[in-house]
């Protein structure tokens, strides 16, 4: 046995799974003496642990094996012509003749003992090199073999990025087949489909029957598209329906009511997403079971290629935040697919690549979100990795899909940009108010000379004068102030901080800026405090609206001095509470935004001010607390509107239809109406991808 030529400690696999879990492996020449030199300088080089000094390729490994294998075949060769060469060699008794006419030179002398010869090169001590070398280069490429597989690969890394569409229409969300992208377009409250190719190009409406719709997934095999009719703005669970690509009429996906579908990866199965519910049903939306149970709202459904799991993200509305989860298709095993790696947790809208060797998602806050992902477990050396950012940037990222190659991600590109407007009434136009400054939010001082907001995309909350002297920024990330307010006397304003993760509270600060101070000390969400006209109160609402809203949603009033809470009267489910600058009124929405209702502090009594007119929002009191501004974005006719206090019926005043915006409105302290005009750009883009 040659066990002991072997140059290594417990075996072949000791120095190899040193190697691998970065222990200092013992050197070869401590274990055996007799390991050639170069051979010792191929096993540490081949595991050192710095990447920079090690082998950089197989190929360079085997050019240095074969050079050491070449070395050391010239060292036997030339150690064979000496071992024959001594054998030719006549050993010559101390003091015989040499001449060529001797005897003795004629006839070959027997060999010398043993004991008398000199060793040699090429005798069976030197055996012991080779075998260290042949056994060496074997457990040098096991060695190699090994530090490849589980080598730290590159990060996955974004190559080249193509803008596909440019109508400039803020997107909501995309599918495609490979050859088409099909894209869900928000033209007000309601939604568009339309598609391109995946190349870029012109978008073109696809033909169907619904006024609102949400693209929930496209078929295994391309064939149609499975898609929910949901209203404007609405949360509840809804029918789903099969449309058929590229063109024809759409029908109803049996029974299902939920707010979500998608099918597995061999199209025979349909996940639901009903109530806090996950189910499993047949391709038809037949014979469902429950699959899992999960605390929160969960969305965003997709399987694993391999059709064994599901992923889905879920919505805490406690914390505000969003977390992706997973579950076996046999539903054992429910737990989130990156626990830890934010907290609070804020990654949602993911999508495997198809193998299933990346899973992609969106990550951060609002006005944050990028592209991450996360290669998952590959082999017996590589397990997962933590998830690598794929984009940066001012531009955010809000979903992606893959494409059938895996190739290239096709994802909304979203920069956010706003204008202040003003609607001129004698001029029946949009102008720019404030400069166009790109500001939201806007509200005035009680004597109109000052002006706070809400600067776009940097979400930070300022004050200035009207004409745009003294700014002063008064808040800094993370802190993401919305709906501030004004003090009577003009030395505070009021916000609520929207952060991830948290739930919204309102604060005061100073106009003159320095710390913020929390309005009360509860857990429950606060948004829309407002002061009264004497300042001695404060006005507040919770959130009914997810992933923010409350356990109850009610009007309250904190006495300042006195620190003490109360709720109004009959104001359960109803939220965005103004004071009438007289104070003798506080105006409500419900839940639903559906009404408009006015609390009288005489009568302490709700009553019906405005409904069956659609969505209402953003209510704003006059100066002379003879009315209420509001906007009215759906229903028969769209647009701004006010209604006279002591009156239901409701006045037109501006028409929106060809306004690009956000949800927000005001007024000036004259009563003219202001906007913020979008003029953000949200587009869809193709991602090269390299991804090791």
């Amino acid at each position: 046995m040659v066990t002991g030529a072997l140059p290594f400690h417990g075996g072949s696999s000791g120095l190899i799974f040193d190697a691998i879990l970065n222990r200092a492996p013992v050197a070869p020449v401590r274990l055996n003496p007799g390991v050639p030199a170069e051979l010792e300088h191929l096993i540490n080089k081949a595991l050192e642990k710095d990447r920079n000094l090690r082998y950089q390729s197989a190929a360079e490994m085997r050019a240095d094996l074969l050079r050491l294998k070449r070395d050391s075949d010239t060292g036997r060769a030339k150690a064979a012509t000496a071992d024959s060469t001594e054998g030719l060699n006549p050993v010559v008794p101390s003091g015989a003749a040499t001449h060529p006419s001797s005897p003795a030179s004629s006839h070959r002398a027997a060999p010398a003992s043993a004991t008398d010869r000199t060793p040699v090169v090429g005798s069976t001590a030197a055996k012991i090199p080779r075998i260290a070398v042949s056994v060496g280069i074997g457990v040098l490429a096991c060695a190699a073999a090994l530090i490849w597989i589980s080598r730290p690969l590159p990060p996955p890394r974004v190559v080249n990025t193509t803008q596909l569409t440019h109508d400039g229409v803020p997107k909501s969300g995309i599918l495609t087949d490979g050859s088409r992208i099909y894209i869900t377009e928000a033209v007000g409250l309601k939604s568009r489909l339309v598609q391109a190719s995946a190349s870029g190009g012109e978008t073109s409406l696809v033909p169907n029957p619904f006024p609102g719709l949400v693209l929930s997934d496209i078929s295994p095999d391309h064939s149609q598209l499975l898609v929910a009719d949901y209203p404007p703005l609405g949360y509840d669970d809804q029918q789903h329906w099969l449309l058929p690509l590229p063109s024809g009429s759409p029908r109803r996906l049996g029974d299902v009511v939920s707010h979500g579908a998608v099918w597995s990866p061999d199209g025979k199965q349909i996940a639901i997403a009903k109530g806090t519910s996950i189910l499993l049903a047949s391709a038809d939306g037949m014979n469902p079971r429950q699959l899992a149970t999960v605390s929160g709202r969960h969305s965003w459904m997709r399987f694993s290629p391999d059709g064994r799991r599901l992923r889905f993200t879920l919505s805490n509305k406690q914390e505000g935040s969003t977390a992706i989860w997973e579950v076996g298709i046999d539903g054992e095993d429910l737990h989130p697919a990156f626990p830890g790696w934010h907290n609070p947790s804020r990654e949602c809208c993911g999508a495997w690549s198809p193998d299933g060797s990346y899973y992609f998602f969106v990550s951060g806050g609002q006005n944050d979100e990028q592209l991450y992902v996360a290669a998952e477990k590959r082999g017996l050396f590589r397990k997962r990795s933590d998830p690598v950012q794929l984009t940066s940037g001012p531009m955010l990222f809000t979903y992606a899909v893959s494409s059938p190659d895996g190739k290239k991600l096709y994802a909304d590109g979203y920069l956010p940009r706003s204008e202040l407007v003003r609607y001129d009434s004698h001029a029946r136009a949009f102008v720019p108010f404030l400069s166009g400054i790109s500001a939201d939010y806007v509200a005035f001082s009680r004597d109109g000379k000052w002006v706070t907001y809400v600067s776009v995309p940097e979400n930070t909350l300022w004050r200035s004068r009207v004409d745009g002297s003294e700014r002063l920024q008064l808040t800094f990330p993370p802190i993401k102030p919305w709906l501030p307010h004004w003090s009577p006397d003009c030395t505070q304003i009021a916000y609520a901080d929207t952060q991830l993760g948290r739930p919204w509270k309102s604060f005061l600060i100073s106009a003159q800026g320095g710390a913020a101070a929390e309005m009360y000390p509860e857990k429950d969400p606060q948004i829309d405090a407002e002061w009264s006209p004497d300042g001695t109160r404060i006005v507040y609402g919770r959130t009914p609206f997810l992933p923010h809203s409350s356990d109850t949603v009610d009007i309250r009033i904190l006495n300042v001095a006195t620190r003490q809470v109360s709720t109004i009267p009959g104001s359960k489910d109803l939220y965005s509470p103004r004071w009438s600058p007289d104070g003798r009124y506080v105006a409500g929405l419900s839940a639903d935004n559906k009404r408009l209702l006015i609390y009288d502090f005489k009568t302490q009594k709700w009553l019906d001010w405005v409904s069956g007119i659609g969505f209402i929002s953003a209510p704003a009191w006059s100066r002379d607390s003879n009315y209420i501004y509001f906007d009215n974005p759906s229903g028969e006719h769209p647009g701004y509107r006010r209604v006279k206090v002591r009156e239901t019926h409701s006045e037109f005043l501006v028409h929106l239809k060809d306004l690009h915006r956000s949800w927000w409105s005001g007024i000036t302290p004259d009563n003219s109406p202001i906007f913020n005009r979008d003029i953000s750009t949200d587009e869809i883009y193709a991602l090269d991808l390299d991804l090791p």
